[in-house]
């Protein structure tokens, strides 16, 4: 296997575990606390979800970034225009998605967390209660459109690195 190939299969890997655990806990998590009876018990357990995945998103968007980098220093011969724009995207879209995970951690845990001896009543992660302070539900506004940015700056990462792969093929 070529140096060119470990580098896309572990960045292909490190977008995989950061997008994944987004798409589960933006899609599946957020929603799933509403079984819950207690509203300030909602916050803790999407709070305690998410603690425990971001050091694995953070480890596996780096991973990514990192591997994007060094495809970028070793482009192929002859890029072709297509290669080109999807590598201009590519970085673009990494610095969405870094920007959006970074503020979905500071507007999930202000949302959650909003006093230091209290969770905030949720009805699931971005939806408030009647009883949700005003400004816990503009963080889950906030909140609500970091986590849509993350989603789609995903898939735009996954189709950019696909066409790059093909375009390095040709």
């Amino acid at each position: 296997m070529s140096k060119c190939a470990w580098t896309r299969m572990i960045g292909d890997v490190g977008t995989a575990v950061w997008w994944g655990g987004s798409l589960f806990g933006i899609l599946a998590l957020n929603p799933a606390v509403e079984v819950l009876d207690d509203p300030e018990e909602r916050g803790k357990m999407v709070d305690e979800g998410w603690a425990r995945f971001q050091p694995y998103g953070a480890v596996g968007l780096l991973v990514a970034g990192i591997a994007h980098i060094a495809t970028r220093r070793n482009p192929p011969r002859r890029p072709s225009s297509c290669y080109k724009n999807a590598a201009r995207m590519k970085d673009l879209l990494f610095g969405i998605a870094a920007a959006s995970s970074v503020a979905s951690v500071a507007l999930g845990e202000y949302s959650t967390e909003y006093d230091m001896d209290a969770y905030a009543p949720i009805e699931s992660a971005t939806t408030p209660t009647d009883d949700t302070p005003e400004d816990v539900q503009v963080a889950q506004s906030g909140l609500s459109v970091a986590s849509w940015a993350q989603l789609i700056s995903g898939l735009g990462l996954l189709a950019c690195g696909a066409i790059m792969a093909i375009e390095r093929e040709k």
